[in-house]
């Protein structure tokens, strides 16, 4: 019994461990063999529009608005209100990003607890691990509450925005086949995901003249393991920032207009701004360098500035420690003031008393004679 009572922390701490490496693997966060699963709608899935979405599971609540239908897990109702609140305004802003009708035809949206039920809300499942992919073809979005070895709760508000640009997109080019970079860069734009991360991965490239060449973004955006933070998905997103910026979005109103049309991308692209991929290119590379290239020298002033601030109260403080401490100024204690007493002010009666013996003294030497004042003479008695 001992013996067998040994043996079994260290076989349980084992299948624990090959446990953790095997949910390591799987994720796609982690692991660096299994790929993001591809979320722009055309290449989602072959044949979807001979599939059927199925039906969300019976637990699921549904609120339904017409042009979209939400199904969700009643778990994360807190967190799926607010983006039914938001959906009408959301609408308007991919309309006039792309500045036409867009999502008019009834859109499905799905949102699961946990990853694993993901598979069970797309036809056929999704067969790589992801936490939110669109399908253009079934006007599908399925995303998860919750990531991949529950790591950090997804922000939905920006994977609902992320997947519903991809349909947009689709809808404004009538499902034309685009670059993958297109579609992602258009979905992370779109949907301002992890914005700041993205201007310092452009700021430092620009620096060190690193950005892709747009030939070669297709083929390093397939191989990079998270799209939005890489240099690549950067770059395709601030390619389509360029692209719609200013004057420059009817430009790109027009390339949709060709795409519909049957245009290829390049041709529709180059026609529609009267500039060739190159200049196109050079005109985002000069873009680039005013937007992000000063954001490093801003903040290395800024740092130094801060260092140089801090470095004077730490001087300041020092100085002040070695000093010796000036000795306290004493002071006196005042001696409370003395009250004398006042002599009381003589009568009226008094005073005119004295004055009339005064003038006795001094006008009549004989002193010891009585004398007697009578209507204010004096009369001595014999």
């Amino acid at each position: 019994m001992m013996r067998c009572f040994r043996h079994r922390p260290a076989t349980l701490a084992r299948r624990l461990a090959a446990l953790l490496c095997l949910a390591i693997v799987a994720s796609p966060g982690l692991a660096g063999g299994a790929p993001r699963v591809y979320d722009a709608p055309a290449a989602a899935l072959g044949g979807a529009a001979e599939l059927a979405v199925p039906p969300p599971p019976p637990e699921y609540q549904i609120e339904d608005l017409g042009w979209i239908e939400f199904a969700y897990h009643p778990s994360t109702r807190d967190r799926v209100r607010p983006l039914i609140v938001r959906a009408d305004a959301l609408r308007a802003e991919l309309r006039a990003l792309l500045g036409r009708e867009v999502l008019a035809a009834p859109v499905k949206v799905r949102i699961a607890d946990i990853p694993a039920e993901l598979d069970h809300l797309v036809p056929g499942g999704l067969g790589r691990p992801a936490t939110a992919v669109s399908f253009g073809a079934l006007r599908l979005a399925v995303l998860s509450a919750t990531p991949r070895l529950g790591l950090a709760a997804p922000d939905l508000d920006r994977a609902l925005r992320h997947q519903l640009a991809h349909l947009a997109l689709d809808d404004a080019t009538g499902g034309a086949a685009l670059p993958r970079w297109v579609h992602e860069g258009f979905a992370v734009h779109a949907a301002g995901d992890r914005a700041v991360l993205r201007a310092q991965r452009l700021s430092v490239a620009a620096l060190r003249s690193r950005l892709v060449p747009l030939a070669d973004l297709e083929a390093r955006l397939a191989g990079a393991r998270e799209t939005t933070t890489s240099i690549a998905g950067a770059q395709a997103a601030d390619v389509i920032r360029f692209l719609l910026e200013g004057d420059r979005r009817a430009s790109f109103a027009r390339a949709l207009d060709r795409l519909r049309a049957g245009a290829p991308f390049a041709a529709a692209l180059e026609a529609s701004y009267a500039s060739t991929s190159a200049e196109l290119e050079l005109a985002w590379r000069a873009d680039v360098a005013r937007r992000y290239g000063f954001l490093p020298v801003l903040a290395g002033a800024l740092l130094l500035a801060g260092l140089l601030v801090g470095g004077g109260h730490a001087a300041q403080r020092l100085r002040a420690r070695r000093s010796p401490p000036l000795p306290a100024l004493r002071r006196r204690p005042r001696a409370a003031p003395e009250l004398r007493s006042r002599p009381a002010r003589a009568s009226t009666a008094q005073l005119v008393a004295t004055l009339g013996a005064r003038q006795r003294v001094e006008g009549d030497g004989d002193t010891d004679v009585p004398k007697v004042e009578h209507n204010g003479q004096w009369h001595t008695l014999h």
